[in-house]
């Protein structure tokens, strides 16, 4: 697949899964736009995506369950870049781990709102771009806990299978647009 001059947006890109994500992409020519809380982390990240002098880095700071946050993402990934083309959805949460008894409303709450809302929030901000255009591929990072029960973990694969069932409407209502949507389950990663 050639990603020379592509532009994807990346959530969680600063750490773990997506900081390699966007180092690969951008390696391959790629334009990334890395999204996440912790802004710092992104510079860093940009810093050496612009070492490998092949794709560009934008950063946008951003927390995903905020959905004001994505009309800016897309207002200056389309400034700088004129367009999407691809959306990696990889922000997510899985602490604290609790039986649902002895679980934090607000934690609780607060993962759903992450590993769920939060990829509703982006694909809903960057389809308009894509059905534009006529094409986009949306990549949702998924689990296997997404359709098999973990003791302690009823927040993450409740919200996990909630974004496994959105990813698949996506492809089902805009897979004849252009628009491809596909569940990716990478395993047991060890980061932060």
């Amino acid at each position: 697949m050639n990603f020379k001059n592509k532009i994807v947006v990346i959530t969680g890109a600063s750490s773990g899964i997506g900081e390699a994500t966007a180092l690969k992409l951008a390696k391959e020519g790629a334009n990334v736009v890395l999204t996440a809380r912790r802004e710092e982390r992104l510079n860093e990240l940009k810093k050496k995506v612009d070492e490998l002098n092949a794709g560009k880095a934008l950063v946008v700071t951003g927390d995903v369950t905020n959905k004001d946050n994505f009309k800016t993402l897309v207002e200056k990934t389309k400034k700088e870049f004129n367009s999407i083309d691809g959306l990696i959805n990889n922000a997510g949460l899985i602490e604290p781990i609790s039986k649902l008894a002895d679980s934090s409303p607000e934690e609780w709450a607060n993962v759903a709102d992450v590993n769920y809302k939060g990829v509703y929030f982006c694909i809903r901000s960057v389809l308009p771009t894509m059905l534009g255009v006529g094409e986009g591929v949306i990549v949702n990072v998924s689990t296997g806990a997404a359709t098999s029960p973990r003791e302690g973990w009823s927040h993450y694969c409740s919200s996990k299978a909630g974004a496994l069932m959105l990813t698949k409407m996506v492809h089902h209502e805009y897979a004849q647009s252009g628009i491809r949507a596909v569940g990716l389950s990478p395993g047991t990663v060890d980061t932060d």
